[in-house]
């Protein structure tokens, strides 16, 4: 079949807002689709999954996946040796969470399930292409735009830091003029059905997500975790318990509706400095001042480490490194980021020797300390949104 997309201009959110800045506005005028990608920490996300078992018994009354604790149900399966089940995103199990869980799983590793039936356990050693149903399913997602927080106290422990935050320091999340909302009409029939990838899977677009405001929407998502990429998906770890982070992308329409939101830059995007206590606004920032010319993943120069110089080959360097005990997505492999590196900024704040060091700009006048938005990740999908519209593997 002939592939429409072809003739089509389709072109990424970053490239359409470098037009934008040049005034390019002839350019701009010619394209029909802008792939838009957002990535971050997305708490309301969950798993529907139907596990089966090696053995059969009357029905689970509890159910682990590698020891995180799952929601049975609602289908009892009788005697039939198989559960169904719901996993949230924010379970956890001491320092491993579900977004390490589903990460695991779409890597393709096997996990340990487990069903406890009439004081009998039934163990399992699985992995998702045995799961014939895995959904993932995010009830909010996509926000287009979230605040940023500092504290105005003592150090509070929070799900928007890695560590305690103290005063004088802030966090953010959102990507800001990348995000799919923040360039689009966000009315119910531009949204609802409507196709889009979710970590690297196509799914759909269910409808509003929970907690939804016309100032500030977000979506209800779905999409099968066969099909997904674990480089978009993972765990975070905060100094208040476990979270996960996902990546969206989808493609926005060159149209009068969605125009003046596509022409819309950082320094335009407001971002409301709260205290984290409380959520009064101290001031009225924007992204351009959390993003403009911010690094995106640290410089690294393992010659400043003191521990790296003397410890033996065999010694692992978390045993030492503060920065590789609190990463956040576990992505510090002896002192080096791995792919799982999320740019959060956590290993420079807490390095006193200089051995990561990232640009991470301020917001209303306070030092960023941690970011838990990532716009590596959302730019890639982006990318590989593209690529498949232009490809005929998406279909508009």
């Amino acid at each position: 079949m002939e592939n429409e997309n072809c003739e089509k201009i389709i072109i990424t959110v970053d490239e359409l807002k470098k037009m934008v800045k040049n005034n390019e506005e002839d350019k701009i005028n010619e394209v029909d689709i802008i792939t838009c990608g957002t990535c971050g920490v997305m708490s309301g996300t969950m798993a529907i999954m139907h596990v089966p078992m090696d053995q059969k018994f009357r029905k689970a009354e509890k159910f682990t996946l590698n020891g995180i604790n799952c929601n049975v149900g609602p289908c009892p399966n009788e005697y039939l040796g198989s559960v169904d089940i719901t996993v949230n995103g924010t379970s956890h199990t001491e320092d491993y969470g579900a977004g390490f869980l589903f990460k695991d799983l779409i890597a393709g590793k096997e996990v340990i399930a487990k069903a406890y039936c009439d004081n009998k356990v039934y163990e399992k050693a699985i992995n998702l292409s045995e799961i014939p149903t895995a959904n993932l399913i995010g009830t909010r997602m996509a926000f287009k735009n979230y605040v940023a927080l500092t504290n105005l106290g003592k150090p509070v422990n929070t799900i928007f830091h890695r560590i305690p935050l103290k005063k004088g320091e802030a966090s953010f999340s959102g990507c800001g003029e990348y995000n799919p909302l923040q360039n689009m009409n966000t009315e119910y029939s531009n949204l609802f059905g409507k196709k889009i990838l979710l970590n690297g899977s196509e799914g759909i677009v269910l409808g509003y997500g929970t907690r939804y405001a016309k100032e500030k929407p977000n979506l209800m998502i779905s999409a099968d975790m066969h099909t997904m990429d674990d480089y978009y998906i993972g765990g975070f770890h905060t100094s208040a318990g476990a979270e996960i982070y996902d990546t969206v992308a989808i493609p926005v329409e060159m149209n009068e509706k969605n125009k003046k939101y596509l022409m819309t830059i950082d320094d335009d995007i407001i971002l409301p400095l709260t205290n984290v206590l409380g959520r009064e606004l101290i001031k009225e920032a924007t992204y351009g001042e959390a993003w403009n010319n911010a690094d995106l993943r640290p410089k690294v120069d393992l010659t400043k480490c003191t521990e790296n110089k003397y410890r033996n080959s065999e010694t692992p360097l978390s045993k030492f490194c503060e920065a590789v005990a609190l990463c956040p997505t576990k992505a510090l492999e002896n002192g080096i980021p791995s792919k799982d590196c999320f740019g959060c900024g956590i290993c420079a704040k807490v390095c006193h020797e200089g051995v990561y060091s990232m640009k991470l700009n301020s917001i209303g006048g306070i030092p960023i300390t941690c970011r838990q938005s990532d716009r590596v990740r959302a730019l890639k999908l982006s990318k590989e949104l593209k690529k498949r519209i232009e490809k005929g593997e998406f279909k508009l």
